[in-house]
């Protein structure tokens, strides 16, 4: 298990992963709330190549065409990696819906699959309050990955940190999964009580199977930081931590 301080770490991430979530979901609900949104048209909006498939390139070009030009297309690539089902570098439409549909109302997420959608050319656009919905999308997931990536890293430092040891202190019953429970509990725990709905949000974005579990694969993969640091980097975060214990220790 971890330490206080590592915990504490693991909690932040935790806990940004809940408020990112949830805040997707808002923005999607929005985006789907839009009478004119039709998935099929929005694929095709993405999809100027026509090969039945959406890139990072094509992801990218979407944003540019809204002028952002801040995000990279090695970001864009880590999100169609995100959605990626079938780890082929890109997204088929299944795979695309999982990126614009709510997950928590159902009723609107089936109304939205329902509604007939037109040809959009290659050339074309979508009317605007969608095309603006949808970089709004595309903005957060960037953001919530940046977000999460520095925490990941600021946790990767730890010199007691492992994805196991950060598994089982979440996992304290040794149940061979986290939930929603051994979840809040591990948050209430570090000082943060969760709602429902944000232990949901949380489990809904690591889970990767949809089993509403998490097992220790899905953890650890999603703890690993997009650029691990280097063996000297985890040294000198080493080093430093005993200085400081020698420190507090010497002061008492």
């Amino acid at each position: 298990m971890l330490g206080y301080e590592s915990e504490r770490r693991l909690k932040d991430l935790l806990v940004a992963v809940g408020d990112g979530e949830r805040a997707l979901e808002a923005a999607r609900q929005r985006l789907c709330s839009i009478r004119d949104f039709a998935p099929h048209s929005a694929f095709q909006r993405f999809d100027r190549d026509c090969n039945a498939f959406v890139s990072s390139l094509e992801m990218l070009n979407y944003l540019r065409d809204h002028r952002n030009f801040t995000i990279s297309e090695s970001e864009t690539y880590r999100l169609v990696k995100f959605f990626d089902s079938d780890e082929d570098g890109r997204l088929s439409f299944q795979d695309f819906l999982q990126m614009w549909l709510p997950c928590t109302d159902n009723l609107l997420r089936n109304i939205t699959l329902d509604r007939p959608s037109f040809r959009v050319g290659r050339y074309d656009s979508l009317p605007y309050d969608i095309e603006r919905a949808m970089c709004e999308i595309l903005e957060k997931e960037i953001d919530l990955q940046r977000r999460l990536d520095i925490l990941k890293r600021d946790l990767e430092v730890r010199y007691d940190y492992t994805a196991l040891s950060a598994y089982r202190s979440v996992d304290r019953y040794n149940d061979g999964r986290i939930d929603t429970f051994n979840l809040g509990s591990f948050l209430r725990s570090c000082g943060h009580y969760a709602t429902e709905a944000e232990l949901l949000a949380i489990v809904r974005r690591i889970d990767t199977d949809g089993d509403a579990r998490l097992s220790y694969s899905e953890t650890a993969e999603f703890l690993r930081s997009s650029n691990p640091p280097s063996r000297a980097v985890l040294e000198e975060a080493e080093r430093a931590e005993r200085a400081a214990s020698a420190e507090r220790f010497r002061r008492r």
